[in-house]
């Protein structure tokens, strides 16, 4: 049961990825957006496939595979994103963009470990590969601040 609701879960954040993506790609009109967009089908087939068909194929076993690259390239993409725009913001007043965007990433955690945990069903990769991406995150999110009171930034608040 708890499976079925990790997939349902998953599902349903990457319909919410595809729809921030499609949005952004409709009002803006990056070729980067629709390349995301192509990229993600695959997984929803996938989890699509996994909740309402019953079949060990090779084409499932691939499927999985893909499912847990993109997953945990799209996670290190947005690491790297909070990163650089740590970086590049200028002043502290970005802070809370960087607080929302990381909170945005604590939501694909189960993501994360659902995939890892399909893959390596007996093993305890998952579990480290949980526990280092949540660290990531609650690093990413005291990293502006730090910088801040060791003056990086041009002002410094109290």
């Amino acid at each position: 049961m708890l499976r079925i609701i990790s997939k349902i879960y998953s599902l349903l954040i990457f319909a919410q990825i595809v729809s921030f993506e499609l949005l952004d790609a409709i009002h803006s009109n990056p070729l980067r957006r629709y390349g995301l967009i192509l990229m993600t089908t695959p997984v929803i087939y996938h989890l699509i496939q996994e909740l309402f068909f019953k079949n060990k194929s090779a084409e499932n076993n691939n499927l999985k595979i893909y499912s847990f690259a993109y997953i945990c390239l799209y996670v290190l993409w947005c690491l790297f994103d909070i990163i650089y725009y740590t970086f590049t913001m200028g002043s502290i007043s970005g802070y809370m963009a960087i607080m929302l965007y990381a909170t945005g990433m604590l939501f694909l955690a189960p993501v994360l470990y659902s995939f890892t945990k399909n893959l390596f069903p007996k093993s305890k990769v998952p579990l480290y590969i949980l526990i280092a991406y949540v660290v990531l995150i609650f690093v990413a999110f005291v990293l502006p601040g730090e910088l801040n009171e060791r003056g990086f930034y041009d002002t410094i608040s109290d």
